[in-house]
């Protein structure tokens, strides 16, 4: 057995503890866990007393949740909507059972906007069946009602099911037949849009200008033309048979500057396409005046001269003693032009709380919960959020005791973790259709999430570190890289210094999949969206394969080259296939907690729930196994979420004998513009060209672009080190990079002060996993600190970090495999991870086994690095 030196366990305690100093503080503000509900009652659920209307949030399911909302908003919601698919599909049942089981924990009634993916005229009664039956499966299991608004805001034209009379009422009353028969607990909404500007011949967001429409339904006041005088609504209306409850979108854009030419003149063969057609836009950002909402409600607002004689209040819910169910929210943009948002949406959703005193009817408030772009905005990223910081969901939360019901309003089921495996109870596909499968564009790894005064800390915090290791090449030349000799310096044909980075950046990554197991917005995910992750782990794969590369060539040819690395792309591919094998198998054993890695679900991927990323993987155990799901697993679709990075290596991998041959010409000029040429095509025509979730997690032609930049750079390592020693170059290449830190530290740092507008377009070129600007622009003053600190104090660090680092570097391949593996142990242990601390420690434990691993000649052998 190998004795391990003394001094080698003295540093690894050391950075052990080094890490937990800086690992511990990051993690204990990181969001809470989850909280079941309370056993509740059996019973029916009558309508919410009146003049205590329902009150709940529109939710973005796929970036937000009910549990998250409850935390943010300080109270349960008695409502919670969602916008679902329809006729269901694998996806739009996912979300719906999440939305369901979500809303039953709290006692919540969920409505669901169904959305017509078909055309109106395509839908039947087995679509009606299929929704009914999963429904009822659902409320047999945990007691639910619901409220179903079919194709809402119908009388519009930014729908693809808008302003088709005929068509809607027939398919409307059609659901209403099958849910009336088969879905007691379900209410089917009337929903239409406010009728201000109707037939919205200058609406933003037309999806259909020159559409055909129904001219004689259409055209009430029978002029021969649908214009402003028709009426908005009574064409859409399906009968107080269909309808049990009627509602109605009122978004606060703020005030409407006009119109020109907003009829259409000949409906019977389509609208103008626009040329005519124009409105003036909104005045957004800008407080509701008093009695705005009053004045919609009694359909003058914006109407001109050419008000409806009733309003919808009057003609439909009490003209037909129907409950009325209000969609509405406030807009905000982040931007200093405007009113502040806290002014904007109190003033709006206090006149929403206080309607009810003069419209008792209105029993259910939907609050749009979303950030999204709107074409009403010139299609700009607009807020909508009423929780979005504390101080504004306070606010909210003391203006709605008292004016509403927030629930619980429906029985409140404890939820079993085993009973939404897969995203919902089991419904009525039964065990094989517990979650939809794996998107193609479901990008399943790590992402960065970039704040503002996060990006400027981290700009400031990499000029102080470039100055310190400024001071140490003139103060201490005896540290730098090139006076060490041989010590620290090369092993064989690697460079320990790349070791080193990508120990680091692999323990890193380490401790954000140990996040991910809670929270895809925690510490981990922000500090890397301040710096970088996995793009220097990118960038520094592309410099050590350079360097390997390089000298495979030089020893044996280029052939003999090309076949060692194609063969380690095979090396690559086989891990991932077999860690996925493994883990398949890991899922029949009881005690495990395999969905840790084989569910994706934005907001924790470890989380009970989610995407299952092994939909299609139990077949893979039958003999013999269908193509399909082979197929499946060898485009590495079905793969462990933390696995994704080695999709990409694969690829660049395979490109790089290639890539090598050309630099090898001197054509690396041709190399680089092929690289860009690359980038820019996929962010021109996003292509989808493979079916693994990998690529939506690094879509290969973009990040290629950080790759063969580091080969280049590996490559011609000589030529650059010769031009660097040109006293006149390196200070004019220095000036530029200090120039370029003071900018991009400058840039954030205003940003994160001024905040509104200037920090969201600083997000918007710092955000995502398509590599924008302003990612490469931290990739490349990241990549120049740390090869600056790693030249000039290279001793003293490498004495500290090399001998327990540089073999994580060294065995990349080890610890993707190993760690999924630990996660998967990780989560089946009965530890709050939700709670800082524990996290901390348990991220700390998962590094040392990693560490412990590493130094396996037995794993070694298997896994070369």
């Amino acid at each position: 057995m190998t004795r391990v030196p003394a001094y080698v366990v003295g540093r690894t305690i050391g950075v052990l503890l080094a890490l937990l100093g800086v690992i511990a503080p990051l993690v204990w503000l990181a969001p809470g866990a989850a909280a079941s509900g309370e056993d509740g009652g059996e019973g029916d659920f009558p309508l919410p007393t009146p003049g205590r209307p329902w009150f709940g949030p529109q939710l973005d399911w796929l970036t937000d949740s009910a549990e998250d909302y409850r935390k943010r908003l300080g109270s349960s919601a008695a409502l919670y909507g969602q916008r679902v698919a329809y006729p269901l599909t694998q996806d739009s049942t996912f979300f719906l059972r999440r939305l369901v089981t979500e809303s039953a924990a709290q006692g919540a009634v969920p409505v669901l906007s169904l959305e017509p993916s078909v055309a109106l005229d395509d839908l039947d009664t087995e679509d009606a069946t299929a929704l009914t039956d999963e429904l009822s499966a659902l409320q047999e299991e945990l007691g639910t009602r619901y409220l179903l608004r079919f194709a809402p805001e119908m009388n519009g034209t930014w729908y693809s099911w808008g302003q088709q009379p005929g068509a809607y009422v027939e398919a409307f009353r059609e659901l209403a037949d099958v849910v009336h028969d088969r879905l007691p607990s379900a209410a089917m909404v009337w929903s239409p849009v406010y009728g201000a500007g109707y037939p919205y011949g200058a609406a933003f967001g037309d999806v259909d200008p020159e559409r055909n429409a129904d001219v004689e339904t259409l055209d009430t006041d029978g002029d021969g033309r649908l214009g402003s005088g028709d009426d908005p609504y009574g064409p859409y209306w399906p009968g107080p048979e269909a309808v049990d409850w009627v509602g109605l979108t009122l978004y606060h854009y703020g005030p409407d500057r006009g119109r020109v030419d907003n009829e259409l003149e000949d409906p019977g063969t389509g609208g103008e396409t626009g040329e005519e057609e124009s409105a003036t836009g909104f005045d957004i950002d800008r407080v509701p005046g008093e009695g705005a909402l009053r004045a919609r409600l009694n359909e003058v607002y914006n109407y001109g001269q050419q008000a409806p004689t009733r309003p919808f209040y009057d003609r439909f819910a009490d003209g037909f003693d129907k409950p009325f169910l209000m969609d509405t929210g406030a807009l905000w943009i982040a931007d200093r032009r405007g009113d502040p948002e806290d002014e904007i949406k109190r003033a709006w959703w206090r006149q929403v709380l206080r309607a009810d005193g003069d419209w008792p009817r209105i029993a259910g408030i939907l609050w749009l919960e979303e950030r999204r772009r709107e074409a009403e905005a010139r299609d700009r990223v607009v807020d909508w959020r009423a929780t979005r910081d504390p101080d504004l969901a306070a606010a909210l939360l003391r203006d709605l005791v008292g004016e509403v019901d927030l629930g619980p309003v429906t029985p409140v089921v404890e939820l079993d973790p085993e009973d939404v495996e897969g995203g919902g109870v089991e419904g009525t596909g039964g065990e094989d259709q517990a979650g939809p499968s794996p998107d193609p564009g479901l990008a399943t790894a790590v992402l960065p999430v970039p704040r503002p005064w996060w990006l400027a800390g981290s700009a400031l915090s990499l000029l102080l570190l470039a100055g310190l290791a400024a001071l140490a090449a003139r103060r201490r030349p005896d540290w730098g890289y090139a006076a060490d000799g041989h010590d620290y310096a090369v092993t064989g044909n690697r460079d320990l210094r790349l070791d080193v980075v990508r120990g680091v950046l692999l323990v890193g990554l380490v401790a954000a999949h140990v996040e991910l197991l809670t929270t895809t917005d925690g510490p981990v995910a922000r500090l890397m969206g301040g710096l970088v992750g996995p793009e220097a782990f990118v960038l520094v794969a592309g410099l050590a394969v350079g360097l390997r590369h390089e000298a495979l060539v030089e020893a044996g040819g280029a052939l003999a080259a090309a076949s060692a690395r194609w063969r380690r792309a095979l090396t690559w591919w086989m891990v991932t296939v077999v860690v996925a094998l493994v883990v398949l198998g890991l899922r029949y054993l009881p005690g495990t907690a395999d969905s840790a890695v084989t569910h994706w679900l934005p907001g924790g991927a470890g989380r009970t729930g989610g995407t299952d990323l092994y939909v299609d993987a139990a077949p893979l155990l039958e003999y013999p196994p269908p193509w399909w799901a082979v197929r499946e697993l060898f485009v590495l679709r079905t793969i462990p979420w933390p696995l994704s990075m080695l999709g990409l290596l694969v690829v660049l991998a395979l490109v790089t004998p290639l890539l090598v041959a050309l630099l090898r010409r001197r054509a690396w000029w041709l190399v680089l513009l092929g690289s860009w040429a690359t980038y820019a095509a996929d962010v021109v025509w996003t292509p989808d060209w493979t079916r693994g979730t990998w690529e939506a997690a690094y879509p290969p032609l973009l990040w290629q672009v950080v790759f063969v930049h580091g080969l280049v750079l590996a490559h011609h390592r000589r030529e650059v080190r010769a031009l660097l020693d040109r006293a006149w170059l390196r200070r004019a290449l220095l000036a530029v990079a200090v120039v370029l830190g003071l900018a991009w530290a400058g840039v954030t740092t205003a940003a994160a002060v001024a905040g509104g507008e200037p920090a969201e377009r600083l997000l918007d070129l710092t955000d995502g996993r398509d590599l924008p600007a302003g990612r490469l622009v931290a990739l490349v003053l990241v990549a120049l600190v740390a090869w600056l600190l790693l030249t000039a104090c290279w001793r003293p660090l490498a004495r500290v970090l090399a001998p327990v680092l540089a073999p994580v570097g060294s065995a990349g391949t080890t610890v993707l495999a190993v760690h999924v593996l630990l996660l998967v142990a990780l989560a089946a242990l009965p530890l709050d991870l939700a709670t800082g601390w524990v996290r901390a420690l348990a991220t700390l434990a998962v590094v040392a086994v990693v560490l412990l691993a590493v130094r396996s000649r037995v794993l070694r052998a298997v896994l070369p690095g």
